[in-house]
């Protein structure tokens, strides 16, 4: 596909997946039982941008280098955390920050935490 349209459906990916994650977090967890899912329109130029470059850099990475899924996840990872913390720092400077992990443990600013490590392995 061309990159306009990874960047589309990588952005429309992460969208209905914050839409699904906050829905059945809401329903089932700690959330407030409503049967709703919410997120930001910020979120599908987050999760376009993100993932586009990520599939660049896994391309580098397992075609040019040869690194296996082992090696290249921590690098993931930390580029992922890197990119939602500056996504969140720019987001909270202009007042359109959709989230705040404050309430978490093992968090950083309220924008990053690592309860959703699992997730993004």
């Amino acid at each position: 596909l061309p990159g306009l349209l990874r960047f589309l459906f990588f952005g429309m990916h992460g969208f209905l997946d914050e839409i699904f994650f906050t829905f059945f977090f809401n329903l089932l967890g700690q959330g407030d039982g409503a049967t709703s899912g919410h997120t930001s329109l910020w979120s599908f130029f987050m999760y376009g941008s993100c993932s586009f470059v990520v599939e660049k850099l896994y391309f580098h990475l397992h075609w040019s280098r040869g690194w296996s899924t082992w090696k290249r996840m921590p690098i993931y990872v930390i580029f992922i955390y890197v990119w939602e913390l500056s996504w969140g720092l720019g987001l909270r400077m202009c007042g359109a920050c959709s989230w705040d992990y404050s309430h978490y443990p093992l968090n950083f600013m309220g924008l990053i935490t690592l309860m959703y490590l699992p997730g993004w392995i």
